[in-house]
């Protein structure tokens, strides 16, 4: 525990900061001068592991290990909303600090808590025994070992609360409000009082906005100061979560309409909290007499700071959302539309948004979970062949598409968020009639990191007719032209290649090849450089808002389709089909293409489509399909080719490795070093619900020696796979250490490294599976980078591979879908 008697720390402001945002610079200026002669809040600064470049090993847990559990509505109750947001944010800071190496402790506060318990538990942890906790002193006297002391935050200013938890993540604390009574009746008097928790920081009356004119918003501009400048937090993971203000207005939404429990996820990645209006043009309610624009203001300088210490070479993970229910939104400016300029402003900053939206956005437990690690890659189903489609009367005999027909892909959303898929999607995957109609499921990538579960349960249960597909906007929600230079407000140059490295591994990982939804909000149209964004890694397609953003009909960027998507009306199915069937036109020539989106709808909605829309004057000419077989049509009646589409089934290596989220460790270091920190594991193939394990040893190969890769992989395109002119080709790189550093997902950074080629020793044939092989030469290095690609050999240059560069030789395929680079781990032979 920590002494409260100690010397004060002395504040001193970089000034870099926020150099664009000349007037707070001042204010930022005249804070450090202010606080260096108040109350400091800082007694002892406590002494935790810092984040110093490398990435710490997961233990590896043995079955005896013990899991902890607690029924958190038994000690909460939403008539006192002031203790239901201090407990809660107390148990969610709690289960940041113990769930950062391996799940540990898992709390029921609501109703996706006990729907989900059951598989993750058969799944990932049927030899743990559990201990159910009873109340919170219990949860205290078990894990207060791995508390080094107390914020205690203000009150009468609500940030205080985010700032708390901030400090949490970053020295291993737990925030307490600051609420004295002499009955033990808070949890201040409790822990505080009692002295049962020693108080590293103390933030009441700290802050009174005699710098910014803001109360609130001087303490986020303090927790820039002391906590993003000298590195204390991961500054690519960041919280929009409510404060303390819920508290004097819970009554407005539902109690599960609130971010409290989510901060333990970006507690366990110390990251950093904020809540904040983004208008300038009226104060937002929580803050009435602040200057116009502050609250905006503040928000660029966290970003700006962010980026600084990111050094604008990673993106920003935003998890939450405009907490519309309680703030920032009015007849002046209503939810979507502050929405909208929420991403606005994000997007062009480098964050993308984790949509935890109004009104179910409550999600406990994303810290333990993120732990639950998922197989490197995940296989979908097979696109229809040509024969398959000429079956279904999709192509004629002579694989042309009929004229008269119309094809409609339905989007499954708004899966933009972990909270979402968290409380939604169980109960509608469950539905007895999917499978009866093709869907396409539309889960953003990145929501595995926080909520893996979703991703092994839907993955391994798909039927003939379901295919996940991405939502807005790939692996996470922003306006993709604001990656694209100008930039405002922040005036960055292009994030393209950022993005596209983001996406990548993670479409691949999951084998998407389609994104739904390229929602440009109030970013202006799309544009054909923002779109060909996408064709690096969804290939298959993307579609964009019909009309006004500047997409009026189907038609290719590149080899990648780009198709119009509408909303389907929200009121019942006649509606529906009344939209869809208005799009038929009877006097165009060629076939039409839409994809239809409807929020949270089952499978029986759009069962009951299908059927109506099969039963009007139009029924024989619409077609509902999977969005895959949409594409590929397209593609034939657009003049672009579905040739050499494949997808890698298996290798050698994933038969023992998996890939862990690069988020799973925290250490900022490593976070600005790499956004591709490769964590693996081991699991037993004995049984399918045997517990997974957690280790840095993956494969045993030897150094400076032979050896051989094996791929399988599926022929998903139109032409056959030759063995005169398609060959396997590896790149194999040296790496001189093993630190995160020197991983990298970058495909292109691989083909810069010289390659192995091998032609295929067996036509693969259209819809076919086939083995081939590649010998290879391991080098004499501690550890290598893997990747590797079916390509079109150049027969000029092959009998100079490998003294060429790969890309000298092949054009590589990474068309539906490449692989994953693998870091493979060398073991010196005894």
């Amino acid at each position: 525990m920590l002494s409260q008697s100690s010397p004060v720390l002395s504040i001193s402001w970089r000034g870099e900061i926020a150099c664009r945002v000349i007037a707070f610079l001042v204010m930022l200026s005249l804070l450090s001068m202010t606080h260096a002669t108040q109350r400091q809040p800082l007694l002892n600064p406590p002494q935790v592991s810092r984040m110093n470049g490398h990435q710490a090993n997961f233990k590896q847990y043995h079955a005896a290990q013990t899991l902890y559990t607690i029924n958190l509505t038994a000690c909460v109750s939403p008539t006192d909303p002031q203790t239901y947001y201090e407990t809660v944010q107390l148990i969610a800071a709690i289960q940041g600090l113990v769930n950062r190496e391996e799940p540990t402790f898992f709390s029921f506060l609501t109703d996706a808590d006990t729907a989900w318990w059951p598989f993750t538990q058969k799944q990932w942890l049927a030899d743990r025994p559990i201990i159910a906790l009873q109340t919170i002193d219990d949860v205290f006297n078990t894990f207060k070992e791995q508390v080094k002391g107390a914020v205690i935050y203000d009150t009468s200013v609500p940030s205080t609360s985010n700032v708390a938890g901030t400090l949490s993540g970053a020295f291993d604390l737990l925030p307490f409000a600051y609420r004295p009574a002499r009955d033990n009746s808070t949890l201040y008097a409790k822990y505080i009082e009692s002295g049962l928790v020693s108080v590293a920081y103390n933030l009441t009356g700290m802050f009174t906005g005699n710098v910014s004119g803001s109360a609130k918003c001087d303490a986020y501009l303090w927790a820039v100061e002391h906590l993003i400048v000298p590195g204390h937090v991961n500054a690519a993971v960041h919280g929009y979560i409510i404060d303390y203000f819920w508290a004097s207005v819970s009554g407005k939404a539902p109690i599960q309409g609130n971010t409290i429990p989510n901060q333990d996820y970006v507690i366990a990645q110390r990251g950093f909290l904020w809540d904040l209006d983004v208008w300038t043009d009226e104060p937002p309610n929580d803050d009435p007499s602040q200057p116009l624009g502050t609250d905006y203001n503040t928000l660029l300088a966290i970003l700006e700071a962010s980026n600084q210490a990111l050094n604008q070479s990673a993106l920003i993970h935003v998890v939450g959302f405009v907490p519309w229910a309680f703030k920032y939104v009015n007849d002046k400016h209503p939810g979507v539309a502050t929405e909208w300029q929420m991403v606005v402003v994000l997007s062009s900053f480098n964050a993308y948004v984790d949509a935890d939206a109004c009104c179910i956005e409550q999600m406990s437990n994303a810290a333990f979970l993120s732990l639950l690690p998922l197989k490197q890659r995940y296989i979908q189903n097979a696109p229809l062949t040509r024969k398959q489609l000429q079956q279904a009367g999709y192509l004629t005999p002579n694989n042309t598409v009929p004229s008269d027909a119309m094809f409609v892909a339905m989007y499954v959303g708004d899966y933009d968020s972990a909270a979402w898929l968290y409380t939604q999607i169980k109960q509608r995957w469950d539905d007895a009639t999917r499978g009866t109609v093709p869907l396409g499921w539309a889960i953003d990538a990145e929501l595995s990191w926080r909520f893996p579960v979703a991703f092994e349960y839907m993955l391994s249960s798909l039927t003939p007719n379901d295919r996940i597909i991405s939502g807005d906007s790939g692996a996470g929600y922003l306006n993709p032209t604001q990656l694209l230079a100008p930039r405002l407000p922040s005036n960055y140059t292009s994030a393209d290649a950022l993005w596209q490295q983001h996406n990548t591994p993670l479409y691949a990982q999951f084998d998407q090849r389609f994104t739904g939804f390229l929602l440009q909000g109030d970013a202006g149209a799309l544009t054909p450089q923002a779109a060909e964004m996408y064709a690096a890694f969804s290939m298959t397609g993307v579609c964009a808002e019909q009309g006004s953003l500047g997409v009026s009909n189907t038609h290719l960027q590149g080899n990648m389709p780009v198709f119009m998507q509408q909303d389907l009306p929200n009121t019942n199915v006649q509606d529906a089909v009344t939209a869809i069937t208005n799009k038929y036109n009877t006097s165009t020539a060629t076939p039409q293409f839409f994809m239809w989106r409807a929020v949270l709808q089952y499978p029986s909605y759009y069962q009951n489509l299908a059927a109506q829309l099969a039963a009007t004057p139009f029924g024989s000419k619409i077609h509902v399909v999977d969005p895959l077989v949409m594409s590929y049509l397209a593609r034939a009646v657009l003049g672009g080719t579905n040739n050499n589409q494949v997808a890698y089934v298996s290798d050698n290596c994933d038969s023992t490795t998996k890939l862990a989220h690069p988020r799973k460790k925290v250490h900022a270091q490593a976070h600005r070093s790499t956004r591709a920190a490769l964590h693996t594991g081991v699991r037993s193939e004995k049984n399918a619900s045997v517990s997974w394990s957690f280790t840095d040893a993956v494969r045993v190969i030897p150094r400076n020696n032979v050896w051989t890769l094996n791929v399988t992989v599926r022929n998903d395109g139109w032409n056959d796979l030759s063995t005169t002119n398609v060959a396997l080709c590896a790149n194999v790189t040296a790496l001189p250490t093993t630190t995160p550093a020197a991983r990298s997902f970058s495909t292109h950074a691989a083909l810069s490294s010289v390659c192995t080629c091998s032609l295929l020793t067996k036509k693969i044939h259209e819809g076919e599976t086939g083995t081939t092989s590649l010998s290879l030469t391991t080098p004499d290095t501690v550890a290598m980078r893997l990747s590797y690609s079916l390509a079109t050999v150049n027969n000029a240059l092959f009998t100079l591979a490998p003294a060429l560069p790969c890309q000298e030789v092949v054009d590589t395929w990474f068309v539906d879908f490449g692989n994953l680079p693998v870091t493979l781990q060398h073991v010196p032979l005894q």
